[in-house]
């Protein structure tokens, strides 16, 4: 199964992977959520093994 990459905008406009989850909707959607609550004001977005984004917050 695929994975998917969570990643945070930093302030300086990179993103940084937090996270890696299986390419499963439940499980992306949790990732994403977990990781806007821990980092208040950062964009939040999933990107495949292809580099597509897949959803973004």
């Amino acid at each position: 199964m695929d994975q998917v990459q969570i990643q945070r905008q930093r302030n300086s406009g990179e993103w940084a992977t937090v996270m890696v989850v299986q390419n499963l909707a439940p499980n992306i959607t949790n990732a994403m959520k977990a990781t806007a609550r821990s980092n208040p004001g950062c964009r939040v977005r999933a990107i495949d093994a292809n580099g597509r984004v897949v959803d973004i917050l």
